[in-house]
Formats: C-alpha cells, sequence, structure tokens
C-alpha cells in the first residue's frame, strides 16, 4: 500500500505538472468564441510564414543530426577501440560544450565568425570567401546547425562508445581471426551497435528541433522562434500552441519509427556492463588518425570557442561590471537550481522506479509516455504554465509570483530527463535486492531507507548534478514565467547582450561556464569512483 500510493503520488504530480498545463493549453487552442475551431492548426499549414518555420526546423535538426552523429560516432568508436594516450581527457573535454548552455556556444562563434571575429579574417585573408559570407553563415540555419552540432554531439559519442565497449568480445574475436577488420567493422560490429546510434540520433533530433536559445540568438526562423514571437509579441497564444504542435507530432513520429525498428530483433549488447574484455586495435595508423581526429576536434569545437570568450574580456573589470549587472541573476541561479535540482531528484526516482522496476506490461509505454514530455519545446511548456497559474488571487496566484513557477518549469523540462537516468542506474539493481527486504518483514519505506537509498546514492548525485547543470542554463521556460525581481543568469545575459558592450556579455558568459562546470569538477575530484557512471547515466 505505501509503495502504491507513493508511486501513485509522485506520478499524480508528474500529470498535474507537465500534463496538465499542455493539455490545458491544447484544449483552449481548439476553442474560438465559445465554439469548436480547428482555425489556428488550418493556418499553419497555409501561411507561407509558418510553412518556411516548418521547413527551417526540419533543416535545423536534419543538418545539426548528420552533423553530430558524424563527429559522434567518429570519436566514440576512436575512444573506445583505437586505444589512445589521454582517452579519459578527451572524453570529459568533448563534454564541455554540452555542458554548458548551447547560447555560450552560440556567442562564441558569431565572436569568431562575426564580421569583427578573428577567424573571419583569417578565413577572409587566406581563401576565397569573403568576410560578408563568413558573417552571413554563422547567422544562417546553418550556422545555428554548425553550433548545435557542437553542443550535441556528445550525446552520440558517449552512446557509440558504452555500446562498443559493451559488445561482447567473443563475436568479435571469431570474426577477426579471418583478419579483415573492415569485414568485422561492417557486418558485425555496426549492426550490434546500430541500436545505439539511432537512439543518439532520435535524442539529438529531438533536441534540435525543440530548441530555442541558440536560433533566438541568431535570429533564425523556426518554430520555437515562431512561437515565442506569438506569445510576447502578437499575445497570441492559441497561434503559439497550435505552432507547437507540429513539432510534438514529428516527435511521435520518430519515437514510433523507432520502436517499430527496434520491434522483434534481439541485441547481445543490450543489458551488458562494462567490460575491461574489450576489442582494442593495436593499430599503429588507427591510432595516429584517432589521436589527430580527436585532438583538431578539441582544439576547434572546444578550445577555440572557450578561448575567444575569455580574450574578448580584456580587463577584469569586465568581469566585475558583469557581476555587479547579473549578481541577483547569479544568486538566484544557484538558489533556484539547488532546490529544482532536488526536486528533480525525487521525481526522478520514483518515475524512473515507476518506468522501470515495476512488474507489469505496461512499463515500457510508462517509460515511452513521460519521455515524450522531454520533447515539447520549452517555450510551449512556459505558455502552458502561464494559462494554467496565471489567475487572480488565491493559491494560483502565489505560485505564479513567486519563486515556485520557476521549480515548477523546471520539473516540467527536466522530470523526462532525471527519470531516464534514475531509471538507468535502477535497472543496475535486481529485484532480489527489495524482496529480501519485504521478505524480512520491513515496510516499503523501511526498504527505501535502508537498501534502495543506499544503493542508488550515486545515481541520486549523479541526477541531482546533471538536474543542477540544465536548470543553470535553463532559458525557454523561465523568460516567459520569471517574476519581476526573480530574473536568472541566462536571463541576465540576454539582457546584458542587447544593452551592454562585447567584453562585458563575454565576461559574463564566462562567468556562466565556470558557474556550469564548477560542481562538474568538484564532483569529479571528490567522487572520483562515480567518475564512470554518471557518463553512462546520459546513454
Amino acid at each position: 500500500m505505501q509503495k502504491t500510493l507513493t508511486l501513485g503520488l509522485f506520478f499524480a504530480i508528474f500529470l498535474c505538472t507537465t500534463f496538465l498545463p499542455i493539455m490545458w493549453m491544447f484544449g483552449n487552442s481548439i476553442f474560438e468564441d465559445g465554439a469548436f475551431s480547428f482555425f489556428y492548426y488550418k493556418s499553419i499549414f497555409l501561411a507561407q510564414e509558418y510553412v518556411k518555420a516548418i521547413t527551417n526546423s526540419l533543416i535545423l535538426a536534419s543538418v545539426t543530426t548528420a552533423l553530430s552523429a558524424f563527429l559522434g560516432v567518429s570519436v566514440g568508436f576512436f575512444l573506445a577501440r583505437a586505444n589512445l594516450p589521454f582517452q579519459n581527457v578527451f572524453k570529459i573535454c568533448f563534454l564541455i560544450p554540452f555542458i554548458i548552455p548551447s547560447y555560450i556556444t552560440g556567442i562564441a562563434w558569431t565572436n569568431l565568425l562575426g564580421k569583427a571575429g578573428f577567424l573571419n579574417k583569417a578565413l577572409s585573408k587566406y581563401t576565397f570567401l569573403s568576410s560578408g559570407s563568413v558573417s552571413d553563415f554563422i547567422y544562417s540555419i546553418y550556422g545555428a546547425s554548425f553550433i548545435l552540432s557542437i553542443t550535441f554531439f556528445p550525446v552520440i559519442m558517449l552512446l557509440t562508445e558504452y555500446a562498443l565497449k559493451n559488445i561482447n568480445p567473443r563475436l568479435e574475436e571469431s570474426s577477426l581471426i579471418s583478419g579483415n577488420t573492415f569485414l568485422t567493422l561492417k557486418k558485425i560490429t555496426l549492426p550490434l551497435i546500430a541500436p545505439a546510434i539511432l537512439s543518439g540520433v532520435m535524442i539529438v533530433f529531438v533536441l534540435s528541433l525543440s530548441e530555442f536559445g541558440v536560433p533566438s540568438f541568431l535570429q533564425v526562423n523556426v518554430l520555437t522562434t515562431q512561437i515565442f514571437t506569438q506569445f510576447s509579441a502578437f499575445y497570441n497564444e492559441k497561434a503559439a500552441t497550435a505552432l507547437a504542435f507540429p513539432l510534438i507530432a514529428i516527435t511521435m513520429m520518430i519515437i514510433m519509427l523507432e520502436r517499430v525498428y527496434l520491434q522483434g530483433k534481439s541485441f547481445e549488447i543490450l543489458g551488458r556492463t562494462t567490460s575491461n574484455s574489450t576489442i582494442s586495435y593495436n593499430l599503429t595508423w588507427l591510432r595516429r588518425t584517432g589521436l589527430v581526429f580527436c585532438t583538431l576536434v578539441l582544439l576547434v569545437f572546444v578550445v577555440n570557442p572557450l578561448s575567444t570568450l575569455i580574450l574578448n574580456t580584456k580587463t577584469l573589470s569586465a568581469y566585475y561590471d558583469a557581476f555587479l549587472l547579473a549578481r541577483n541573476g547569479i544568486t538566484n541561479s544557484i538558489v533556484f537550481g539547488s532546490i529544482g535540482a532536488t526536486f528533480l531528484t525525487f521525481m526522478g526516482f520514483f518515475l524512473g522506479y515507476l518506468s522501470e522496476k515495476i512488474r507489469s506490461g505496461q512499463k515500457q509505454s510508462m517509460a515511452a509516455f513521460i519521455w515524450l514530455f522531454f520533447a515539447v519545446p520549452a517555450t510551449v511548456s512556459g505558455i502552458g504554465l502561464i494559462k494554467l497559474w496565471n489567475r487572480p488571487g488565491g493559491f494560483f496566484q502565489g505560485i505564479y509570483s513567486s519563486l515556485w513557477i520557476i521549480i515548477i518549469g523546471y520539473v516540467v523540462k527536466f522530470s523526462p530527463l532525471s527519470s531516464r537516468i534514475m531509471a538507468n542506474y535502477l535497472k543496475q539493481m535486481p529485484h532480489s535486492m527489495e524482496e529480501t527486504g519485504i521478505v524480512m518483514g520491513a515496510s516499503w519505506f523501511r526498504v527505501l531507507r535502508k537498501i534502495l537509498f543506499p544503493l542508488q546514492k550515486h545515481g541520486l548525485i549523479a541526477t541531482w548534478l546533471i538536474s543542477f547543470i540544465f536548470c543553470i542554463g535553463e532559458l525557454g521556460t523561465t523568460i516567459l514565467v520569471y517574476p519581476p525581481g526573480h530574473e536568472t543568469i541566462p536571463i541576465a545575459l540576454f539582457t546584458v547582450m542587447a544593452n551592454s558592450p562585447e567584453d562585458i556579455v563575454s565576461a559574463l558568459s564566462v562567468i556562466i561556464v565556470v558557474m556550469t562546470l564548477l560542481p562538474v569538477v568538484f564532483f569529479l575530484a571528490i567522487f572520483k569512483h562515480l567518475v564512470r557512471d554518471p557518463l553512462s547515466s546520459l546513454s
């Protein structure tokens, strides 16, 4: 009974905070003047502007996914099989673009490739490219795809690397006896890791489709920026809601296609743990190629943009000025991020338990249902929260005018992610652990306190850390719902970008990067034995 009530309570909280606002918003959008109407949904496919936004969104997601797949699969393969020196250093550095907010990467690359950028001047001087064409590129749909591919390729890299390390070595050894490495890769290795790569491609496509920060910063016309414009400039929440429909429909189609592809197939690597007996190709040419490729990726996509932000901040006084401008946002981000991460950790644990450990044939459907809400654009979530909570007086107004509306926004946006992370940790724990406590006569709360929480402490810490990082960088929902005096540091950055010189913007970007990376460094320094777990939890 305790177990049923607890899981039911957290699922009800998920439905009230995540499902209800979005359903409320969609329900409201199909009524016009008291009558049932699909006017705004029809206009999506009739207005040239909206058709263009849908097309651009698909181009953005497709190009980003293709570039991310190329980088992620290549780097993941070299890290897993080329026996590279410093491979852990490479892996941690490659995660930096994914950890820091994507719009920070966007600011760095516009500093590099904008008309006054160092790289723009070098390319226009030593190549056939003109300064204008380079600048036009970075402010185009393809420039946005380029920046997002740098942000998201670590997702595919992690999935590829862990899939390769989880392959049963006997399957490849029997083929390698013939001495044909390329045939082994083509006939055995690639088919075995195909589901992992497919999952990574799906995640990157959905994340790119629902991305708001980078397209907004580069002023690219996609569905998420159109949604924000319709709501904030024209106060037309029904049109904004209708524009979210193609995004959710495309996401549902992608999830269904993945399930159809995987249905009825068996993959030897699934459910296996990382093994030290992983095959490595001790080929000199492969190691040298991998070392050159990974070094280039590190220098171009990680070191180069971060160095630009630091070099653009010419004086220490710029950091002081940036701190004074954003000190309220810095304090709020730390406080709100900590509270939000704590809520997300508990939500993630119980939702992850619900989608992984219950003995029911419906648990796969439950996991897919929860994960689906991760694809809802942040701007759409923000509009849904406003429609549900913005009511005069009473309890609702008390929530809407306080920090709790921002915390609810974090829960709406990131509870599917935290539940996915915890589900992966819970998957490693056999049912017998919990059943032993129950057989001994302990209540479920006692089993939670004495068995489940202690055994999952690494997963709980990793979930809190990852949730904190995402909360610190969240922009799309917060920018719509934050009450006066409750701005966070990403909102402070957007304000500073419009009113302050470039060195102040770069200084504040560096402060955000430090705030985001500092918990990770602390985590790695204190909990070295957990290094592999949080990384694998993203897969």
